[in-house]
Order: structure tokens, then sequence, then C-alpha cells
């Protein structure tokens, strides 16, 4: 119920809208105010000025803060309102009580307060609610001059700020999508083209570097020159976009590093302000480098497999399903004697077939496009000059996407002097008995259980017996006794791995004599129906057997002669330029043993570049930091009688006042004037039984050649691999001669054997490993190993096409045994897969450094080329054992 006076002196809420009616019907009585007609003036005035602004208003009057609003809080208000009206504003908003509290305190103080979208969480539908406002409180005062309430303006912002918030997010998830996309993005600001942004694929495009601030010339400086700077100023002053493809680019992407070229496909878009100017330019491209180098990579391919086509050294042909020509090479056009022009002007394969060949080609040549099966065929061309060229030709189809064939290529060889060799090989035949009596080594050919089948003159006079004796007696009927054991292994290893096995033996005459001969033996194949023998070459030993005998007592000799010698001692100084020798070097030089010669004089006895010789002595021992030094010194005596001493020094190296080095060197010396002899000697020895084994293997070798050019074609493969392993041998010989056979390094030996597969092309091999000296067994049966598998290699493996090589590397382990492990492996040649039998090769190489060397062996056919690990102890006994790698 309203009071009688509630409405009493209240024409201040005229005009005062909806809530200027709704106060003048509030019961105020019951409220903190009591009834409008006991408003102070103060009040009135300022709830008629608020009641009247469009602004959302509040007055909050009295210590509690009783609150009094105008229409556009209602609005605000929402659920609260009409309830809070008259009500303090700490139970009118509960929620935020603290809050206003602090307003009531500041405000009724005289202070005013404001915020900006302040946030707060209001119940104002009876549900918690996130809200933002603009607050600005002022204090209103009373008759008395003092604050009696606090005037608040209310403008809610939730609208806004939440639009600013979702705005910002998409701006946050945008620069999230520009960082982690794929593709390089960059954004430019201004005429300079000042880095803004730049995602990670642009960062690690450049190489990682401080860009955001910088314009594009500082941040990427190598840029100038390359016209993309300027296409940024032409983008930029035109408004025009520009696309970019393929584009190359030179970057420095390391600090330091060379400039690394980089393929770009790009775009620069132009961005415009509201007025349409442009106000940036941004970049967005993908790096296409691995791209454009297929590409190139694939053009490369295709010129060298047209190179390769036009250069091939066999004849290569292309042609249609009918046989008309569609491509050939120079090669094919020699064969046939047409030019290229003739070929393919219409002419087909059955234009220059020999009559009597073309129906079988013409069969296998239809056949493909039923079976899509390749063929071979031997057949006859016949050139327009009239002449028959005999050719082998390897047919297969290719086909089009649909698995058709679509033409035919053929690989022809020309057979034209195989066939005239073979037509020659009668005639060659009839030969090889002649030679094989005649030949200088003993030849015999014997029987699988070990009985003579077949002896030349040689070997008869080599054991003292008749043809026709030996023809009834087997190789263990005139071996000495002590020699059959070995004589048995050697047969049965040279069945076994088909040889050649070499051993050195002793044969019984019928006198009773014994005669030293190697004798090396070697399985001989047959064609098909025939049985297989053994071919053994005997050379005679005797005269070596005797050398040696006859070097073993000179070395006893000289070693006595050593050690009765007397040591001489002298020294030098290049300060004074002085030599001090005693007595005894008196003597070795050619002087009396009391004379005094001077530095001149006993320089005046040295041979021409012997003092030359002992200065590079001395310099090689200081420049690996070694203070002895020796060197062999030749003097000449006043009778012309050469003489040569063993000189060995202590250097003491001081620096003169100029800088330059002096040295003082105090030694002895040995008369090796004997030894020098001896040596001499045993080089003439070791060089006539070379000159004598070289003689020996030339006559195996055309004797072999007659013997297996009669038994058939198919054997010409066999005398070829049976030829190139003497010549192999033949090389290693030559290692181990210039090595007075001492042993040889082991690069030198490969060297020799692969020289023959690298000649004009040396960047086919690469070898590499330490400097280690062999035995003379080890380098002959590491020569053969690394022969056979040279040999394969040129046949079916790497060497077989241009593009194929081999590396071959050696290492020593020194553990409890030393040993050397070399690894040959073969890359970029044809496809390789296990052979479907051990060939004759194979059983070479892990015999011989099985049993030869008491090493292993491991052939392995890996697709990208056969890899073979030979290990082979390097210190083993009974002829095997190898140098010490130190």
């Amino acid at each position: 119920m309203l009071d009688s006076g509630s409405t009493l002196g209240s024409d201040f809420l005229e005009g005062g809208g909806e809530m200027g009616a709704l106060i003048r019907v509030h019961d105020w009585i019951g409220t903190r105010l009591g009834p409008i007609s006991d408003w102070p003036q103060s009040l009135r005035t300022t709830v008629s000025l608020m009641l009247r602004s469009p602004v959302p208003m509040v007055l909050l009057w009295g210590p509690h803060g009783v609150m009094i609003y105008n229409d556009a809080y209602t609005v605000f208000a929402a659920g609260r309102h009409p309830r809070v009206l008259g009500a303090g504003v700490l139970e009118g908003w509960p929620e935020v009580a603290e809050f206003n509290a602090n307003v009531m305190r500041v405000g009724l103080s005289g202070g005013t307060l404001s915020y900006r979208d302040q946030e707060l969480t209001l119940h104002r539908n009876s549900v918690p609610e996130q809200v933002w406002m603009n607050l600005d409180y002022s204090p209103v005062l009373d008759e008395s001059g003092r604050p009696g309430g606090v005037l608040a303006i209310v403008v809610e912002t939730t609208e806004r700020v939440l639009a600013e918030q979702r705005t910002a997010q998409e701006g946050e998830r945008l620069r999230e999508m520009f960082e982690q996309a794929p593709g390089i993005m960059a954004m430019f600001r201004g005429p300079d083209h000042v880095y803004e942004m730049a995602n990670a694929a642009h960062l690690d495009h450049i190489g990682h570097r401080d860009l955001i601030g910088k314009t594009v010339r500082e941040a990427l400086p190598e840029l100038a020159g390359q016209g993309i700077v300027e296409l940024l100023d032409e983008v930029y002053a035109t408004g025009t976009p520009y696309v970019g493809h393929q584009r190359a680019v030179s970057l420095q992407r390391q600090a330091g590093a060379p400039r690394e070229t980089r393929y770009v496909d790009f775009v620069f878009q132009p961005i415009r302000d509201a007025r349409g100017r442009v106000m940036g330019i941004f970049v967005q491209g993908h790096d296409v480098t691995e791209h454009v180098r297929s590409q190139l990579a694939l053009r490369e391919s295709e010129a060298h497999l047209t190179a390769v086509f036009a250069q091939a050294a066999a004849g290569l042909v292309e042609c249609d399903l009918s046989g008309r020509f569609l491509r050939v090479n120079d090669r094919f056009c020699t064969i046939v004697g047409h030019t290229r022009e003739e070929l393919l002007g219409g002419l087909r394969m059955q234009d220059l077939t020999h009559p009597e060949d073309l129906p079988a080609n013409l069969r296998e040549f239809q056949r493909v496009p039923e079976t899509g099966e390749a063929f071979e065929i031997e057949k006859r061309y016949l050139r327009p000059d009239g002449q028959t060229v005999w050719v082998r030709n390897a047919v297969s189809p290719v086909y089009d996407d649909a698995g058709r064939p679509r033409t035919m290529v053929a690989v022809c060889i020309d057979l034209t002097r195989k066939k005239r060799i073979d037509a020659a090989r009668q005639e060659s035949e009839a030969r090889l008995a002649s030679i094989f009596d005649q030949a200088a080594a003993g030849l015999s050919e014997v029987s699988l259980d070990g009985h003579f089948l077949r002896v030349n003159d040689e070997l008869c006079r080599l054991l003292g017996r008749s043809r026709e004796e030996l023809l009834g007696l087997g190789i263990l009927d005139v071996t000495a006794a002590a020699d059959i054991p070995p004589s048995r292994r050697a047969v049965a290893e040279a069945l076994e791995t088909g040889g050649p096995v070499s051993l050195d033996k002793r044969y019984l005459r019928p006198d009773g004599t014994l005669v030293w001969a190697n004798s090396s033996i070697t399985r001989l194949s047959r064609a098909e129906g025939q049985s297989e023998t053994l071919l053994a070459v005997t050379v005679d030993l005797t005269a070596r057997h005797e050398a040696e005998v006859a070097l073993r007592a000179s070395e006893a000799r000289l070693r006595l002669a050593l050690d009765a010698g007397r040591m001489a001692v002298w020294q030098s100084d290049t300060r004074t330029n002085t030599i001090t020798i005693s007595p005894e070097l008196n003597l070795l030089l050619g002087f009396p043993a009391d004379a005094a010669p001077s530095t001149e004089d006993i320089r005046s006895r040295y041979a021409p570049g012997a003092r030359e010789g002992l200065r590079a002595a001395a310099a090689a021992a200081l420049a690996r930091g070694d203070r002895n030094a020796e060197g062999e010194l030749e003097v000449i005596w006043p009778d012309g009688s050469h003489h040569w001493l063993l000189v060995r020094a202590e250097l003491e190296v001081k620096a003169a006042a100029d800088g330059a080095p002096q040295i003082k060197a105090t030694g002895i010396a040995f008369d090796i004037t004997e030894r020098k002899r001896w040596e001499e000697h045993q080089r003439l020895l070791i060089n006539e039984l070379n000159h004598r084994v070289k003689n020996t293997l030339a006559t195996v070798q055309a004797m072999a050649a007659q013997s297996l050019r009669q038994l058939g074609e198919e054997s010409r493969p066999k005398l070829q691999s049976f030829e190139d392993r003497l010549f192999a041998l033949a090389r290693a010989h030559d290692v181990l001669t210039r090595e007075n056979w001492e042993g040889a390094e082991i690069r030198q030996i490969i060297d020799e054997v692969v020289e023959p597969y690298a000649r004009g092309n040396p960047g086919r091999f690469g070898i590499e490993g330490p400097r280690l000296r062999l035995s003379p067994p080890q380098a002959l049966t590491i020569a053969m190993a690394v022969h056979e598998l040279a040999t394969n290699a040129a046949k079916y493996g790497a060497l077989s096409i241009p593009a194929g090589s081999v590396t071959i590397v050696w290492a020593v382990t020194l553990d409890s045994m030393p040993r050397v492990a070399l690894r040959w492996q073969e890359s970029n040649g044809p496809p390789v897969a296990p052979p479907t039998r051990r060939g004759f090769g194979t059983r070479l190489i892990e015999r011989g450094l099985a049993q030869d060397l008491g090493g292993s062996v491991r052939l392995s056919y890996e697709p990208a080329g056969i890899v073979c690990t030979m290990n082979v102890p390097l210190n083993a006994a009974d002829g095997k054992a190898g140098t010490d790698p130190s």
C-alpha cells in the first residue's frame, strides 16, 4: 500500500519514462529513503537528471547505497528489475558485494572510480553470467556539501569484448596456419620490402636467419643481381602479381658456406589498404629443387642412353613387328654394309637375310608377338657388295603400356671373324703334336689313375727312359719314395680344382740318380663322351737346385768373412768440413793404415754420386725424426777396383748463427764388397731362372692352345681362361723377379694383375691399403685369385659394362696371428644372382687360399655386385708364411 504522502512533491519525476512512473508508485516508506516527500532536494535533482539520460545510470544513495535507476539501466538489470529498485546495492547484487562495497567507500569519501572492460560475473537471470562493462562512479553532494550518494554510469561492453576476443583468436589461428604451412610464406611491408612475417618453411629455405624488421636487401644480400628484388619493386609499383616457375635462386644458406642454387615456384601478390593502395607484398611458394634436379638427371640419362645406343660396339636394331627397321646404330650399318638412310628408308630384316636362313628366322620372329619370348639365332646377312656376313642376333620384344609387344630390339654380334678362325682351327691342330714333342719342357698326358698316355722327348731325357718305357709306367713309378705322398696330394687337388697345381719333387732315374724338377698338373676337360686326363708340365730344376746349394755355401762363407772383418770408425763435421777416420777405414778406402788423408783425399775415393747418396740417407733419417742413418758407399781405389762400404752413423744437429743446420756424424763402416758381388751373382742366376720359366710358360701356352683347339669350339673359352691364368702367373713372376724372389708388395701384385682391365680407363679400379710385403707363395696365390675375379667381372660383372667399377681394399690385423683381410667389391654393374654351379675359378680361389696359405675366402653375390673377402695369415709355417706386416 502507498502512504498518502507518497506522491506529494513528485513533480521532478515528470518526463522520467517508465522508471519515473515506477518510482512514483513505489512503496518508499518501507525503504531506508522513506517517502518521496521527505527526499532532500539534492536527491530529487540527481534523480531527475538521471531519469532523462539515455545512458544506463544508477544512483546509490545513502550509506547503504539504495538503488534508483533509469530506463536504460533496466536493460542491464534484466531479471533483477524491478526487485533491485529501492534495495541496497550490496543486497541487490550480492555476487559482487565486495566490489560494490569498495565503490561505496570510495564514493562516499568523495573519490571517483573508472573501469574499462571490467569483467564481472552476475546472476541477472538466476544463472552465473560473465559480463564486461565500462563503469564510472562519481560522488553526489547533499545539502551539507558532503557526499550523500554515488552516481554510477554503467555501459555493458560484453558483445564488443567477446567480438574482439574472437577476432584475436582467429588472428592467432591464422598466424599458426601461416607458420605451419608447408609452403614458403612471407609478408613484406612498404616499398623497401621490410619483413613483417616469415614462416618456418621460408626460414628453412633461406637458412634460418634473423629477418623480421629487416628489408629484403639487408636480410638476403646475396639476392643482389639475381632480379628477385627488382621483381618485388615492380609488383609494388604496378600492383600486378608475378608468378615464377622453377626460378633459380642462389642462396648462402649457412654462414661461411658456398652459395647453393635452389629452384622455386612462387607468387608475389600485392596487398592493398582500404583505399586500394599497395601497402605490401605477400609471398607464397614451394622449393622444387629436387624436382628440377630429377628432370635434369632424366634428360642426362636419356642423352646417355641415346649415346650408348649410337656408340655401342655391337650392332643395335629396333624394328616393328613386320621386320621394318625403325632405328639402327653405326655398328649395325657397318656390319650389313648399308647406310642409315637406306635401312630406315623402308628396308626390312627379311630383305637382308640370306635366303637359306630366312625360313628359320621368320619362324622365330613371328612367334614373339604370340609368346612374348626372346630368342637368339645365328644367321647370314647379304651385303650390297655380295659378301656374306655371319652374325648372332639376340632378339627381345619391347612392350607397350598394355603389355603387348610393340617393337623388337636386336643385339647383333659379327661372327664372321670367328667363323674364319674356326675354319683355320684344323690346320693349327695339325701342328700340336709337333709342338708337344719338341717343347723345351717335359710334357706328358696322364690318365686319372696316374699312368702316362703321352710323353715328349724332353721328359724322356729328363727321366732317362725311352718313350716305350714311360708309356708302360705311372708317375708314382718314377717318383722318389719320399715325394710320393705330396705327389698323390697334388694329383688329387688337380682333379678336384682343375689345377694348375705345382710342386717341386725328385724323380728317380734307372741308374739310381735323383733329378730335381717342378711339375705343374692341370686337369684337361674333354668334349662330351671323351675321358678326362691330366696335363703335366715338368721343368728340370737340377741347375737351380745346384745353384741354390752353391749360394748357401757362398752365403756361409760371406757370413764368416763379415764376422772376421774389422770395424772401421769415422767422424765428420759440417761446421769444420772435416772427416776423421781410423786406420781400419784407411785400409777400406785404399790408403795405407798409417796414412793421414785430408778431407779432399778421402772424398776423391768416392764413386760418382756416392757423396750425394750419403747426404740423401742423412736427410731422409732427419726427415722422419731419426738420429740414426745408414747407407752404402761405393769407393774406387787407385788401382781402379770398386769397393762397397756399409756406413752407419749417429747424427747430431745444431743450428748455426744464421739458422742453417750443422751436422756432426759419428759412425762405423763395414766392408760389404763380397756381399755386393754375391748379390749381383744371385741376380744373374734369378734372371736366368726367370727366363727359363717364361720360356716354359710360353711353350705350355702354345701346347695348351693347340690341344684345346682340336677339341671343339666350345673349348675356346677354356683355352682363353688357361692362357689368361698363365699370363697372370707370368706377371706375378715378373714382380717377384724384380724383388729377387724375396717377396713383393701386395700393391705391385694387384696393379700387375688388373693392368689389362684398367688399361685406358684406370678410374674403374679403386685400390687402397697399407704397405704390405708378401712371400712368394702368397704373392702367386693372391695374384691368381685377383685374376680370376677380374676375368669373371669382365665377362659377367661390373667390368662388362662401361659404368662398372671395382674397389680393392685390404687391412692388416695384429691379433694373436697377424692376418691380411682383402676385399674385392664390384659396383654399378649388371644385376647379380648366385650361380647355379661352382666354376673352376671359384674352386681355384677357395682351394688356393685354403691349402696354399691356410686362409679362407667368402664370396657374396650381392645384387649390386660380387663381394669377395679373403683372409690370409701372415706368419704361417711350411712355406705359407708371409712377411711380418710390421
